[in-house]
């Protein structure tokens, strides 16, 4: 029997042009980590221009902490390895520039690899999709020419909710 994902999606329009904020950040990463695109660095959260965002996933789960917001570009061929989120309670990616024909992002059954994946999320610009840290996901290659740029991020639970 194939285990569930357990995900969230919400919706949140993206401010006109912050794919131009993300894109001017460039890629600080060099394609060293499992997401093979223009990367920006790990910590956009401290950034006050992703305050739109930030302040959404807070509305929504107020009992987690943003400790790390990155920002990337996916061009034709880039892709995201298979990989997961450890050390953190949720993960997230919200769709800020995409079209119905860039790359989905895939969540497999690592213990049945061989069946269809276990969800796979068609990007739509402003979709916020929430997910468990350890549920692993990827992106394949992208196939168009179309810029495919998202914000992603990791979420722990508040220290004191453990109290």
């Amino acid at each position: 029997m194939q285990r569930k994902i357990k995900f969230e999606e919400h919706y949140l329009r993206p401010p006109y042009k912050i794919e131009e904020e993300i894109k001017a950040y460039g890629d600080h990463l060099e394609r060293t980590t499992n997401v093979k695109a223009q990367h920006t660095h790990w910590h956009l959260e401290r950034d006050n221009k992703f305050n739109l965002l930030i302040d959404h996933i807070h509305e929504i789960y107020p009992k987690h902490t943003i400790e790390e917001l990155w920002g990337c570009t996916y061009r034709q061929g880039d892709f995201a390895q298979a990989h997961i989120h450890h050390a953190f309670d949720r993960a997230f990616v919200w769709f800020v520039d995409t079209s119905l024909t860039c790359s989905p992002l895939i969540f497999p059954d690592p213990e049945h690899p061989w069946m269809p994946p276990l969800r796979v999320v068609t990007p739509e610009q402003g979709k916020i999709v929430v997910f468990g840290g350890c549920d692993v996901h990827y992106v394949p290659p992208q196939v168009n020419n179309y810029e495919r740029v998202v914000m992603s991020g990791n979420m722990r639970l508040n220290k004191e909710v453990h109290n």
